[in-house]
């Protein structure tokens, strides 16, 4: 484990944007994970996160007076083939990683993941999804350490304890909870499949630059697309056009994006936080651009929605104050 001292934490957030943090604890495998928490014991230390690579991350402006356990990956991958069908690998490891490692040994079931940034851990512990794969469909079991206690508990979690919601997971809602590192259960493709598998994985890629705001920083997804029914048939009421669309192209839900471009927010912006014109799911930072700044972005949206739909919608980004 490594200790850094009110560590800027703009220097490692993919949105460029948040305060500083009393402790950053640079984290590459259980034992200093372990350690970490030992540390914050021994500080007296309560306020706590823990981060990957930050790329789904808003954090206040304001002084963390706390602990950031950061997961990083080792220099040597600790990514490893078990039975040709598994692959297991520490929670710092890239998942774009990850999946690399499965289709170079044949594997398939992560390549609509291509393009999606962050760690292994995050990806478990908030349920990834993108062109109508999610994490949890892969997903045997994982490593959990529980620090809610004085003495911190190693456990193996297997998929249904998870308890997988849409973007979400016990993990992420127990909130003293560390994903070490997980077990994935792959398909052995003949050569046709793992090609096919590959192309959607570099398309998925090549789609995501050509469509998300990427020369910006940005904080991906800021909202979740919407699935309950309720919400979806209040949607519809007001645009009925877009019954097809929810159908046959968005997997039943409602892509939010197109939703706040018809409510004429694309391009919105309050000081360097602004509503992608490429994307209105992003906002983007445009330059100095505070966590203010795009919480205010926020919170007119959810503004606009409420009187257009009735309802707000639910944050995707995670929001650290």
């Amino acid at each position: 484990m490594t200790v850094h001292k009110d560590y800027d934490l703009s220097q490692l957030l993919w949105y460029k944007i948040g305060g500083k943090a009393k402790y950053l604890l640079a984290c590459s495998n259980e034992e200093d994970v372990k350690e970490a928490i030992a540390f914050i014991h021994e500080n007296n230390i309560h306020k706590v996160f823990v981060c990957g690579m930050g790329s789904n991350l808003i954090f206040s402006d304001n002084y963390f007076n706390g602990a950031v356990i950061h997961l990083v990956k080792k220099k040597e991958s600790s990514i490893v083939l078990i039975k040709d069908i598994f692959i297991e690998a520490f929670a710092g490891e890239s998942f774009g990683d990850v999946i690399l490692f499965s289709l170079d040994h044949g594997l398939v079931g992560l390549e609509w993941a291509g393009g999606l940034p962050g760690t292994l851990g995050a990806a478990v512990r908030g349920n990834v999804g993108a062109f109508g794969g999610e994490i949890k469909d892969r997903l045997i079991s994982a490593s959990i350490l529980d620090y809610s206690g004085r003495q911190p508990k190693l456990a193996t979690f297997t998929n249904d304890q998870f308890a997988f919601v849409y973007r979400g997971s016990l993990v992420k809602t127990h909130k003293k909870m560390i994903v070490i590192s997980a077990r994935f259960a792959l398909h052995k493709g003949r050569p046709e499949e793992v090609a096919a598998a590959k192309q959607v994985y570099h398309r998925n890629i090549q789609f995501r630059e050509a469509r998300h705001p990427l020369e910006y920083p940005n904080c991906g997804s800021v909202f979740k697309n919407l699935r309950d029914k309720d919400q979806i048939e209040k949607v519809l009421q007001v645009y009925p056009d877009l019954k097809e669309d929810v159908e046959k192209r968005w997997y039943g839900k409602i892509a939010v994006a197109s939703l706040i471009e018809r409510l004429g927010l694309k391009g919105y912006r309050v000081g360097g936080a602004q509503v992608s014109e490429k994307h209105a799911l992003f906002i983007v930072n445009r330059g100095h651009a505070t966590a203010k700044d795009v919480l205010h972005v926020i919170a007119d949206i959810q503004k606009k929605f409420e009187k257009t739909f009735g309802f707000q919608l639910d944050l995707e980004v995670e929001v650290v104050r």
